[in-house]
């Protein structure tokens, strides 16, 4: 009984707090507020809205506009996690024929999960599920071009069809382009943008309402990179559009704060691609009349890490609700330098910034979910692999 009380005291300060900033900022869109007036306004409402007027002439000499009433104040806890129990609960992985995605797939079929694999290539599909394991609670191949807006809607309505409700999208697809963004064509840059990033707004656009629909906890992960965070290579147009993929997420986490959806940027390291590596048979789709490979940059086994490794830790991250999923400890001397070098840049002024700019500024001072996902982080866990929370 304690900890369904414990349970439910964060989720009732969350969906206040959604409810009251959803409010805060739908006064802001009627009142047809522009960028840098709202920012006056969310410093008026907090720091001296005991002494405004109810009313506020525009500095311009236009109509009396009312005040906005003032914004909530930020929850003290992070988002308990909406979707905790994969078992029996339904997924969907945009690329899961090969590579990571497949592990994605593969990792959540093994965790009692109802999994829609969506493929473009039909030889990589027949290759892929003889890997699943009988038995399993279901797998639905779904066809789609996840760059076609349209079939989003579809794909969502096959998936009812199937299983009913969808309650997990992984979107995985993506295109490593080497292009430089200072040498690009249009259309490579189109491409990359429409798969990298557009096809995950994409979804958000059509499954979210879904899942708010039907409330049982629901997910949505972005495959991006450690490019996302680190652009440590000369790939402009994939670093670019992979930071702004992680962007995507966290401005989700922002707005959906409250609700029965969490979001996560999953940003992977080296990951092998074939899936068959260590099962002792021959990868099909690998066909002996292909062009030999090139000679390979290491000796033995390839040093990525599993792709079943991978999709366990999306899992763990999902049951979670982590708002960044990293897998390769690796990289975080490189990441770590790249914030400091942020910080670094602050200027350092003799005297302090002044006292009005503050306060018109302060709602974007900080984002809350930094700090809440700082003290989420901080509590241990077992591992990062396993899917019993």
């Amino acid at each position: 009984m304690s900890s369904k009380k414990e349970t439910s005291k964060p989720l009732l300060e969350l969906e206040r707090f959604a409810a009251e900033r959803r409010r805060f900022l739908s006064e802001g869109a009627v009142y047809g507020i522009g960028a840098a007036s709202l920012l006056a306004e969310f410093g008026v409402s907090r720091f001296a809205r005991a002494q405004t007027p109810a009313t506020s002439p525009n500095t311009d000499g236009g109509a009396v506009r009312p005040m906005m009433a003032p914004p909530p104040p930020e929850p003290t806890v992070s988002q308990p996690a909406p979707l905790h129990d994969l078992k029996g609960k339904v997924a969907y992985i945009t690329a899961s024929s090969d590579g990571i995605g497949l592990g994605i797939a593969r990792a959540a079929s093994a965790a009692g999960m109802k999994v829609c694999v969506g493929y473009r290539n039909e030889e990589r599909l027949k290759a892929a599920l003889p890997l699943f394991k009988d038995g399993n609670a279901g797998v639905f191949p779904i066809k789609h071009d996840v760059t076609d807006r349209d079939a989003w809607a579809k794909v969502l309505e096959q998936i009812k069809a199937q299983y009913g409700r969808l309650h997990l999208v992984v979107n995985n697809a993506g295109i490593k382009t080497f292009a430089r963004v200072s040498g690009v064509s249009a259309q490579d840059w189109d491409n990359a943008v429409a798969v990298n990033y557009t096809a995950t707004y994409n979804s958000v656009a059509v499954c979210l309402p879904h899942m708010l629909e039907h409330g049982e906890g629901s997910h949505i992960v972005v495959t991006s990179s450690m490019s996302g965070l680190l652009p440590g290579g000369p790939l402009g147009v994939y670093t670019a559009t992979k930071i702004a993929a992680v962007g995507l997420m966290e401005a989700l986490r922002v707005e959906l704060e409250g609700t029965t959806v969490g979001t996560s940027a999953f940003c992977p390291g080296g990951v092998n691609t074939d899936n068959y590596l260590g099962t002792g048979e021959q990868n099909p789709f690998h066909r002996s009349d292909a062009p030999p490979a090139a000679a390979p940059r290491f000796t033995g086994p390839p040093p990525g890490m599993d792709p079943m490794e991978a999709g366990e830790r999306v899992l763990n991250g999902v049951i979670n609700n982590d708002l960044f999923i990293l897998t390769h400890p690796e990289y975080m001397p490189g990441t770590q330098q790249r914030f400091d070098a942020m910080l670094d840049s602050e200027p350092v002024e003799s005297a302090p910034p002044p006292e009005n700019r503050v306060k018109m500024e302060t709602r974007v001072l900080h984002a809350g979910i930094y700090a809440r996902e700082i003290a989420h982080r901080k509590k241990k866990r077992k591992s990062y692999r396993s899917v019993n929370v």
